[in-house]
């Protein structure tokens, strides 16, 4: 679905694998409309972008991904009139976002294009008029950017702003031993069915213990037998910025189809995790995550959309909304 995304381009878009599909670009004859009274610049939709512009605001949103991104120059990213030299590595995609963010910021049009973005992941003309999942393009174009920055500067960029680790333990009743095993992530995702709001589905996922008794006994490689056992998770390492992925659609195996969860479903302007933490020894303030803006994608005519709420420290946004299979035989 998303091309070759993964891969580093080092040469121009029509090198690319794809021939059916392909789109020839026109350029504009009319010069781009002002900005209106917000002074404020949108992102042009090229037919079913609307998933993969707001995911672009909100990390044009965020001044240390926008800042860092911008901190690296020519040196490190190499030049766009180099792109064709054979020797030349040219990071094309950090590049456009570069170009992007850029026209965002300083030009005086309402709307900004991604055409050659999209360019610079081997898109064609079908794959922008179909919306997708917004968590699993984040999850592509965070590799993407994480294979493009090896050897510069920016090399930790991902890492650094939203990695986070989650330790799962088990704790023998008997002899008190605790396995544990720790999880790297780059989002959270937390359940809908059956809970009111992302706090509930936080404590169940990281306060509520399960507990392995009576047929469901732990084995203990300590003890060496079947013994008593609870389970928990926490929070070992909040990352800056905590991305939460709602997972509004489930499976019913009567009817042998999806179904979107559609009750009512809370979160706070303010949370604070501390509750969810391993450790609990730092400031409280450390703890807290805080909303700035909110991104809203509804229904259109027949098409599902995607709900996606950008909070400053705290991004929420619904997953498996769209055409699924299509996406997992990248």
């Amino acid at each position: 679905m998303f091309g070759d995304l993964f891969e580093e381009e080092y040469s121009t878009v029509s090198n690319n694998q794809y021939g059916k599909g392909k789109k020839l670009k026109t350029k504009a004859l009319e010069p781009p409309a002002p900005r209106e009274f917000t002074n404020l610049s949108g992102i042009r939709n090229q037919g079913g972008t609307c998933y993969l512009n707001s995911l672009l605001q909100t990390l044009h949103f965020t001044p240390e991904f926008r800042e860092a991104l911008f901190s690296l120059g020519p040196e490190e990213l190499g030049l766009f009139e180099d792109k064709d030299k054979p020797d030349a590595k040219v990071r094309i995609i950090p590049l456009q976002l570069q170009r992007l963010f850029a026209q965002l910021l300083l030009l005086d049009q309402e709307a900004a294009s991604t055409a050659d973005l999209t360019d610079s992941f081997g898109w064609t003309s079908n794959e922008e008029m179909r919306q997708h999942d917004v968590q699993e393009l984040n999850r592509i174009l965070f590799s993407a950017l994480e294979t493009s920055l090896v050897g510069t500067s920016g090399h930790d960029l991902i890492y650094r702003l939203y990695h986070g680790t989650i330790v799962n333990q088990i704790v023998c009743k008997e002899c008190k031993n605790v396995s544990e095993r720790q999880e790297d992530f780059l989002d959270l995702t937390v359940a809908v069915k059956n809970v009111s709001g992302l706090e509930d589905a936080l404590w169940n996922m990281y306060v509520e213990e399960e507990v392995f008794d009576c047929d469901n006994l732990y084995h203990c490689g300590t003890c060496d037998r079947l013994v008593k056992a609870a389970k928990s998770a926490k929070l070992r390492k909040l990352p800056p910025f905590l991305t939460v992925s709602l997972l509004r659609f489930n499976f019913d195996f009567v009817k042998c189809e999806r179904y979107k969860e559609t009750s009512c479903y809370t979160f706070p302007l303010r949370i604070n995790l501390k509750p969810f933490c391993e450790q609990s020894e730092l400031d409280d303030l450390e703890y807290i995550y805080m909303t700035s803006s909110q991104l809203l994608y509804t229904k259109v005519a027949a098409t599902e959309a995607i709900t996606m709420y950008i909070l400053k420290m705290l991004i929420i946004w619904e997953t498996g909304s769209f055409k699924r299979k299509k996406v997992n035989q990248m």
